[in-house]
């Protein structure tokens, strides 16, 4: 019930900050872009939770959903900044947004 309620709060944290981060780069002479393609897990068995995560993901700068693969159970997912570190990301993506929605009804 905590999360359901602090998501919102969080939600709007990973918007702000991705906003800044992609207008930095974009005005900075040399952008720190890479950019990758993540193929992220995902537990949720509602057509509707994976879209409303496909969505969530999407509308957070830097990240979009591109397809669903193996019958929803891998979000095909592109990502300005994930080539550091990719599995970092998916384990971001896993930890806020997925889990969130795991809790919902």
């Amino acid at each position: 019930m905590k999360l359901i309620l602090l998501f919102p709060f969080i939600y709007l944290r990973d918007i702000l900050l991705g906003s800044l981060r992609i207008a930095r780069d974009t005005f900075s002479p040399q952008p720190d872009l890479h950019p990758v393609i993540l193929r992220v897990p995902v537990s949720l068995t509602s057509p509707t939770k994976r879209f409303i995560l496909a969505n969530l993901i999407s509308m957070t700068p830097g990240t979009i959903s591109v397809a669903e693969e193996e019958e929803g159970r891998i979000l095909v997912v592109h990502s300005l900044y994930g080539a550091k570190n990719p599995e970092n990301q998916i384990r971001e993506i896993q930890d806020r947004y997925q889990e969130f929605l795991s809790q919902l009804p």
